[in-house]
């Protein structure tokens, strides 16, 4: 379904079970991704009789919109929509949002899957390339190709929106966590490494990790184990 709040166009699809005031599973993607990106998950969750919301993010918000701004957004849907007790269930760029949501005390529980928002590891390959695209910068060269894949497929202000994202980093936040956590992750994954869901196991009090077979996408390519982990913490 498509539809606007404060001029901001976004996508949504709520499934048969929703009521006002109930408790609901909310599903966020990660950048780029849209209402596919967790439609197995929605349609298992809907089978087993779950209220959820399968939200999209703006592709197009205001130039000095920060992660911040997403959170608020979010939460402005789900005043909107008058729902109970939320479980948010936030991918890579979904889980930034979730981890804002959760410190704002606007969760009843909190899944942080492949989760984005903990400042990487330094390494020399990564600093190679923030000199090689800073050096570009100063000179006035093309930028395109030299950043992440998420970088090279977003243009114009977009990318002034996504670099303010991936500079801020939230483990500042994780003290303020209080809500039951879920965090899954993929052995595999190099886009957020392992010691990332680590470091929020450990930041987050009430929290508890599982790996599944995978990588950054472990929700789909381990989907049957990532529902049965989901059906399990929402019955808790």
């Amino acid at each position: 379904m498509l539809d606007e709040i404060d001029g901001v166009r976004f996508e949504y699809e709520i499934n048969r079970h929703f009521e006002i005031g109930a408790d609901v599973l909310l599903f966020m993607h990660g950048w780029g991704g849209d209402l596919r990106s967790f439609a197995g998950a929605f349609r298992a969750v809907s089978d087993l009789g779950i209220p959820a919301v399968n939200f999209a993010f703006p592709i197009e918000v205001p130039p000095d919109w920060g992660v911040y701004d997403y959170a608020a957004f979010v939460q402005k849907f789900l005043r909107r929509e008058e729902v109970g007790g939320v479980t948010a269930v936030g991918h890579s760029f979904g889980g930034r949002v979730a981890i804002i949501l959760a410190a704002q005390k606007c969760l009843k529980k909190l899944v942080l899957v492949d989760a984005a928002g903990m400042k990487p590891h330094p390494n020399l390959k990564k600093k190679i390339k923030i000199l090689r695209y800073k050096r570009s910068v100063k000179r006035g060269k093309p930028l395109d190709g030299m950043g992440s894949a998420d970088y090279n497929n977003t243009s114009g202000d977009g990318r002034k929106v996504f670099v303010r994202i991936v500079n801020t980093h939230l483990e500042k936040l994780l003290p303020y966590i209080d809500c039951e956590t879920l965090i899954v992750w993929g052995r595999n994954d190099a886009d957020t490494p392992p010691y990332m869901a680590k470091r929020l196991c450990r930041g987050i009090k009430n929290s508890r990790l599982c790996f599944l077979d995978g990588g950054h996408y472990c929700y789909t390519q381990s989907d049957h184990g990532f529902i049965r982990l989901l059906k399990n913490f929402i019955a808790e």
